[in-house]
């Protein structure tokens, strides 16, 4: 990009308040920018920098102390400053070769004056050239924003929008879709060998993690060239990246937000492509709609339906999430579901699926069908419903939760009805985890079909009752020792480790539970029909 908005030494040394001034030391950082003018004597209130600033100073602080000299020198290289300018005269009649050494070797500009000159008129100079240049930047950057806009409206892809951000900034730009099919657009075009390589580090470090990375950044890709990155964004969640890369030079804070209002530009463009292919699917939906209520639609039917080939494999997963609202949550949720529908197609396409989607109430039901016969179809649903349970976060509030069920896998789609009822009693039955799957739900898929509330309770109490009734009475934790002791298949020290007891009072607790039970509760049948009760028990309460 243009940058002559920012003042560099050379430009300073042109100034007529520098025509007595030369550059000694240092001479290759000369195209430094500078951001203010600051004077300073001594090393100590270096503190005071931050970074970018020309240092003007008489030499007062430090002299022709060797160790002075040194330390306030190091102390403006590590503090950024962009330059310094010594008044020789009577505190420092001249610049002694250690120091000339020392800004040559970190390319710090050391300019001195061999005549006086009054400090007050360089500040008041440079701020006003600093000053300027700032507020001329901004009136192009707003009208560069009003550009974007306009061609915003006027285009229905990304494309324009990248031309015109290059054209902008006059660097190699870079466009990088994280739906995982779409390829990485370069402008101006890269040679094939530099592209795949670009390609290849900007996915290792933005799209291999369990979610892309959510906020802007830099990325080194050689000594001197450094990729800047702006994730695109949409709903909380990262559709694509648009960067820049710079050759030995940082990031300006004009670029920083030129790249920040491109990226923006784009996310409504994007946006308002999901939509439009979001409406063009409603024929989807309503398909969905007559799967879940058991239609009478042949497996060859619904195939050409889709527009699946009859010898192509059409593996799914039925998943039923639901969002239980916080207290402060005010959106309905149906609705936001709704407006979420294009996100969520987003996330599942970059994990390898297909999806069909619907709502009812504050429920979402989606098949995740395979898309591109990829492997670890099961984990990579996972990873797709952890991403969309983060991006449907702001639907339910802070004191809200999203769980999921999730049915066997299956190729017959003639019987999704009955996946999705998988997938429903999975949600009755979820977790700690955001996902239960129905193939895990083990003796819960029996229970389940238990047709009365009082059949179970009545169960419950038949081996149970004595010890919920002492723990309620007592305040003790009999119930949960026995829960503990039979997951560690009875293994005592196991068990005690898992309570955080000595194995003695395990003992006791053990003797107390063989009162209330019966001595024969570690029995096979005991303990199977204890486990159920304690299931059951968990499950009703």
């Amino acid at each position: 990009m243009k940058t002559e908005w920012r003042l560099t030494v050379t430009e300073v040394l042109k100034r007529p308040l520098f025509q007595h001034a030369e550059a000694i030391a240092g001479k290759r950082g000369l195209g430094r920018p500078i951001r203010w003018v600051h004077v300073l004597e001594t090393a100590e209130n270096g503190r005071f920098l931050n970074g970018g600033e020309l240092i003007l100073s008489t030499g007062l602080g430090f002299g022709e102390d060797a160790v002075k000299r040194l330390a306030y020198l190091t102390e403006l290289i590590q503090r950024r400053a962009a330059g310094l300018c010594v008044e020789l005269g009577p505190y420092i009649p001249r610049i002694p070769a250690d120091m000339c050494e020392l800004a040559d070797h970190h390319d710090f500009p050391l300019i001195i004056f061999h005549q006086p000159v009054r400090f007050v008129d360089i500040t008041l100079d440079l701020h006003e050239i600093i000053v300027n240049r700032q507020m001329d930047a901004l009136r192009k950057l707003e009208a560069y924003a009003r550009d974007l806009q306009q061609l915003s409206l006027h285009t229905q892809g990304t494309t324009r929008l990248q031309q015109h951000f290059q054209a902008h900034v006059q660097l190699q730009t870079f466009y990088l879709p994280c739906d995982g099919q779409a390829a990485p657009v370069y402008m101006p075009a890269m040679p094939q060998s530099v592209q795949a390589e670009m390609t290849a580090l900007l996915k290792e470090h933005l799209l291999a993690g369990a979610s892309p990375v959510e906020t802007s950044g830099r990325l080194p890709m050689t000594e001197k060239k450094t990729v800047c990155y702006q994730p695109i964004t949409a709903m909380g969640h990262v559709l694509a990246y648009l960067g820049v890369v710079l050759y030995e030079r940082e990031p300006e804070e004009v670029l920083l937000l030129e790249l920040d209002y491109t990226a923006a530009a784009m996310a409504q463009i994007l946006m308002r492509t999901m939509f439009a292919a979001e409406r063009a699917l409603a024929s989807e939906s309503r398909l969905m709609e007559e799967m879940i209520a058991g239609s009478q639609h042949q497996e060859e039917q619904l195939r050409s339906l889709l527009g699946i080939r009859s010898n192509a494999s059409s593996a799914y997963y039925a998943v039923v999430m639901q969002l239980r609202a916080g207290r402060l949550q005010e959106n309905p949720e149906n609705q936001t579901l709704h407006e979420r529908f294009s996100v969520y197609r987003s996330i599942l396409s970059r994990y390898g699926f297909r999806s069909l989607l619907t709502a009812r109430g504050n429920r979402l039901y989606l098949m995740a069908m395979e898309a591109n016969h990829q492997t670890e179809m099961r984990s990579r649903l996972k990873k797709a419903l952890a991403e969309l349970a983060k991006v449907s976060k702001q639907a339910v509030g802070t004191d809200g939760a999203i769980a999921f069920g999730v049915s066997r896998l299956s190729e017959r789609l003639a019987e999704a009805d009955r996946h999705f009822q998988e997938a429903e009693q999975a949600l009755l039955f979820d977790g700690e985890q955001e996902a239960t799957f129905f193939d895990e739900l083990g003796i819960y898929r029996l229970l389940y079909h238990v047709p009365q509330e009082r059949v179970l309770r009545s169960f419950i109490a038949d081996y149970l009752e004595p010890l919920l009734r002492y723990d309620e009475e007592n305040g003790s934790q009999y119930v949960h020792t026995l829960r503990v002791y039979l997951e560690q298949n009875l293994s005592k020290q196991e068990t005690a480790d898992r309570l955080y007891i000595h194995r003695q009072t395990l003992y006791h607790r053990l003797e107390k539970i063989g009162e209330l039970l019966g001595s024969d509760f570690e029995m096979p049948h005991r303990r199977l029909c204890l486990e159920v009760a304690l299931r059951a028990y968990d499950w009703l309460s």
